[in-house]
Parts: C-alpha cells; sequence; structure tokens
C-alpha cells in the first residue's frame, strides 16, 4: 500500500493518509474561497479511517452548521475539511501533500459561485453544486 504524506507551510503538521483517493477535484464556493484566499480550491477525498495526524495537533474551525476546517495555527496553512454529512470521508487541501501532482482533479463543483474572471481549460464535468 503507497502512504500519501503532507504537511503544512511550516512543517508543524505532518500527516499520512494509507489509502486510495475515492475523488477529486476543484471546489469554487465561496467558504473555500475566503478560507484559502484563492478563486479555487483542489481537494482530494479519503477514507476518514486512513487518514491520520503524525505529529502537531491541528486548530478546528466550525465553518457551517456540518463542516470544520483544520489548519496549522502556527503558519495558517488549511489542510483538512471533515463534514458530518459524510463523516466517514475527509477532504485534503491538494496543494497540502508533498506530491501534490498525483491526486489529479475529476471535477469541479459548486461552480454557480465560481468568480467570473477565474477560468480553467480542462473538459472536467462542471456542477453547480456539490454535484
Amino acid at each position: 500500500m503507497t502512504n500519501h504524506d503532507g504537511g503544512c507551510l511550516c512543517g508543524g503538521l505532518r500527516f499520512q493518509v494509507t489509502a486510495a483517493p475515492l475523488d477529486s477535484g476543484y471546489c469554487h464556493c465561496r467558504m473555500c474561497q475566503r478560507n484559502s484566499g484563492a478563486p479555487v480550491v483542489a481537494w482530494t477525498t479519503f477514507p476518514a479511517a486512513s487518514f491520520a495526524w503524525m505529529s502537531g495537533v491541528p486548530a478546528t474551525f466550525a465553518s457551517s452548521s456540518h463542516g470544520q476546517r483544520q489548519f496549522c495555527s502556527n503558519c495558517g496553512s488549511y489542510v483538512l475539511f471533515r463534514s458530518t454529512k459524510s463523516p466517514a470521508e475527509v477532504s485534503v487541501n491538494t496543494a497540502s501533500f508533498d506530491n501534490p501532482g498525483a491526486y489529479p482533479p475529476k471535477k469541479h463543483i459548486y461552480t454557480e459561485s465560481r468568480i467570473s474572471w477565474f477560468h480553467t481549460d480542462d473538459d472536467l464535468p462542471r456542477h453547480p453544486g456539490y454535484e
């Protein structure tokens, strides 16, 4: 089995995932935009049981009634999203992996919130909401 390792900008948080990705994509929702300061966030979803923090303790922010975002309290890097709507899964910020190129996006979600000047040149499926 291949391990998927990553961490935050300062290295205070390190994580490992021990299962194959379940899904991946670009999220255009306003929460991801505001959380990241970017027009879109690339994410990769894994079984929650396969994810473990290897070092550091993340800070947690309840960004909605069902969602929690975990990040480094030192450098501010956003790493993980958990939802009570899908507790068996975690979505990892793809850019936080040591090898983010290994997790290509498969779709776009929440395109109804896409910033008008931001375009990607791909043929991936686009969904106005989650799907």
